[in-house]
């Protein structure tokens, strides 16, 4: 089972709430941390992370907030864990090394 940290949960939470409202404007970090019920501290350093990685764009103002950067067909689940947790791990049980290799050097 793939289990992610709550940063992560919460940071694909956030994208997908950014994609979904994409045709209303950027999306306020207060507002995403309220739908979800996430302390408004904790979405704000989330949504910084994903920006620094180019997953998201901020803009400043009374009408700012957070954009994709991209479409969303273009964001990958793995690109937003490696932007909040770093590179990803994956721990062998048995199998070979073709498999291994494959899957750790994505």
């Amino acid at each position: 089972m793939l289990r992610f940290t709550k940063r992560a949960d919460y940071g694909l939470m956030a994208i997908h709430y950014i994609a979904v409202n994409d045709g209303f404007g950027a999306v306020s970090a207060k507002r995403i941390a309220e739908e979800f019920a996430i302390p408004p501290e904790l979405m704000a350093k989330i949504l910084q992370r994903l920006a620094k990685q180019r997953l998201v764009v901020s803009t400043n103002g009374p009408k700012g907030g957070y954009a994709l950067a991209r479409r969303p067909t273009e964001i990958t689940v793995g690109q937003v864990i490696r932007a909040l947790e770093g590179p990803i791990n994956i721990a062998s049980r048995g199998w070979g090394p073709a498999v291994r290799g494959e899957l750790t050097n994505r």
